[in-house]
């Protein structure tokens, strides 16, 4: 059984092979690549195809990306879950700092670790750069659970990122009974963000390891699903982060002295995002109400 899954949902061919050469190169080596197709035509077939010697190549027998980022955490055969998404990159050593991160935290309850993270384009070139909280110089950085969900409902802000970023244990996918518990779906579509909702679900179960090193590199560009200009579901990821606000409030993680800042935080979000999605006009009114 290798110690880490490389995962990689490919739904779109144009940098996939670059994708796939930045977990072909890892300095951690005891670790399986697995490929779940979801491209509409034979393009990651192909270029999978050249280096069958060292990916598990199959296609998703029910396309989408939730069902495909469930499906191979579900087949996964390693200890540990490293995504990759078909456009982003992983620095050399990404895997093994990341692992060793989260071992030697263990006894502190460490269920995820992360890093932060630069921003290319469709060009590779550099164009940001995310810490959200600070890590520098040579130490790891601890956050609790608790605070990563305060945190979040306070600021309506993914402070780990996507999931090329980050790395836990496969075990702690699942609930007591099996069941898949990173995010639930409601009929075909889940109606938030897959990424944030599995760190969600990650800080009740236990504490976050940060690396100070950048070790992942995420790609924006015009064609990929994190533009709300080509994704219908966008609007959703938005208006997830009042639903993070309810629930932390409820399960007591965010406490009645914040609820006006967050409020007035997540009217700010709306407000940024009304043009775009005119429909938030409706709930822009109804908190500015509360809030009078």
């Amino acid at each position: 059984m290798p110690r880490v899954s490389i995962c990689i949902p490919a739904y779109k061919a144009d940098y996939f092979e670059l994708c796939l050469r930045s977990a072909l190169a890892q300095s951690f080596t005891d670790v399986e690549i697995l490929v779940s197709d979801d491209c509409p035509t034979d393009e990651i077939q192909a270029i999978c195809r050249n280096y069958e010697r060292f990916v598990q190549y199959s296609r998703n027998p029910n396309p989408g990306p939730e069902n495909n980022v469930r499906r191979l955490v579900e087949i996964a055969s390693g200890e540990y879950i490293k995504f990759l998404f078909d456009d982003d990159v992983l620095h050399p050593f990404c895997i093994q700092f990341l692992l060793e991160a989260l071992e030697s935290t263990k006894e502190r309850n460490t269920r995820l670790s992360f890093s932060p993270r630069y921003l290319i384009d469709g060009k590779n070139h550099t164009t940001g750069f995310i810490n959200h909280f600070n890590a520098s110089g040579d130490s790891l950085k601890i956050v609790s659970g608790d605070d990563f969900l305060r945190l979040t409902a306070l600021n309506h802000v993914n402070l780990v990122g996507e999931y090329t970023t980050a790395l836990f244990r496969k075990k702690d996918a699942f609930d007591s009974n099996g069941q898949f518990r990173l995010y639930k779906m409601q009929g075909d579509l889940f109606p938030g963000l897959i990424d944030l909702s599995a760190w969600v679900e990650l800080a009740q179960l236990g504490n976050f390891v940060i690396h100070p090193t950048p070790l992942s590199y995420f790609r924006r560009h015009e064609n990929a699903t994190s533009n709300p200009q080509i994704n219908w579901k966008f609007i959703y990821a938005i208006t997830y982060y009042e639903d993070v606000l309810n629930f932390a409030f409820e399960r007591g993680y965010l406490p009645a002295s914040d609820l006006p800042t967050s409020y007035r935080n997540l009217l700010n979000i709306y407000r940024h995002w009304q043009n775009s999605f005119p429909q938030l006009g409706a709930r822009i009114a109804q908190i500015e109400e509360a809030l009078m």
